[in-house]
């Protein structure tokens, strides 16, 4: 058997920690000197320790695991938790690194304020009735490449060599969720009846503007086109939404996407 100092270093486990577990009856000595009050373990108690460091792991109380411990959990369901506690953590991590992303953008934004530095030139163009494959609901920015595999699954087809388009909706009850439009702008009616297609109607005066971007994260575009509408005596045009057309994805940064800013605009 082992001391309990002995055993705190096999288990990598502090004496004070060793000494709780057996106060609460969780891990119990294999035998307590009566003389002394020393505590002495075998090698064989290292494995429900590891049991109950796993439980601590997956976030139970102590209490909690006294009760899993009690009632011998089989391996394989213990095995089970952790693939859901895996995948809640890799949830997190990805909504984490998503925020971050977000916030590296905001931070961008903040840094151009009130400066028009376009890598393109802003254009003003006349843009064509165009048929376009598209979903519509209130959902939050992060979610429209989720909404685009939705299109796909749905109808069973893979669209992703179309250009993809959102459209930005005023909402004045959305918060987080936002009225978008998310499609695919098809270069010919298909003859599948299956296909739900609506057309984009022909707009005569777009302001637009050429840019690097994300689908789900946030640009500085769009102040970059109201700086350059306000500058130049032009205003948005009532009830046409906002258009953001994906055109080709950017070799040089994965997930990227050269994409064209579009708002219908009039002169003052």
């Amino acid at each position: 058997m082992f001391k309990i100092s002995e055993f705190s270093k096999l288990s990598q486990v502090s004496i004070k920690t060793l000494r709780y577990y057996d106060q609460i009856d969780l891990l119990k000595p294999a035998h307590t000197d009566p003389d002394t009050g020393y505590r002495y373990y075998t090698a064989n108690q290292l494995f429900p320790l590891n049991r109950i460091l796993a439980f601590k792991e997956l976030g139970f109380t102590l209490h909690q695991i006294t009760q899993l411990m009690n009632d011998n959990i089989p391996v394989d369901q213990i095995r089970g938790m952790f693939r859901i506690k895996q995948a809640e953590i890799q949830s997190l991590l990805e909504e984490e690194q998503t925020r971050l992303q977000r916030i590296e953008n905001r931070l961008h934004q903040v840094e151009k304020e009130g400066i028009l530095k376009t890598e393109h030139e802003i254009v003003l163009k006349n843009v064509d009735k165009q048929p376009m494959y598209s979903l519509r609901q209130r959902a939050s920015i992060q979610q429209i490449p989720h909404l685009l595999a939705q299109l796909n699954h749905d109808l069973g087809k893979n669209f992703s060599s179309f250009p993809q388009a959102v459209l930005w909706y005023g909402c004045e009850e959305c918060e987080e969720a936002i009225d978008l439009e998310v499609g695919y702008l098809l270069k010919q009616i298909p003859t599948d009846s299956s296909v739900r297609v609506r057309y984009l109607p022909e707009v005569s005066m777009m302001a637009t503007l050429l840019h690097r971007c994300h689908p789900a994260r946030p640009c500085t575009a769009s102040s970059d086109l109201a700086i350059w509408i306000e500058q130049n005596g032009y205003q948005i045009k009532e009830n046409e939404p906002r258009r953001e057309i994906f055109l080709h994805p950017d070799h040089k940064r994965e997930n990227d996407y050269i994409a064209e800013v579009q708002i219908a605009v009039e002169k003052v």
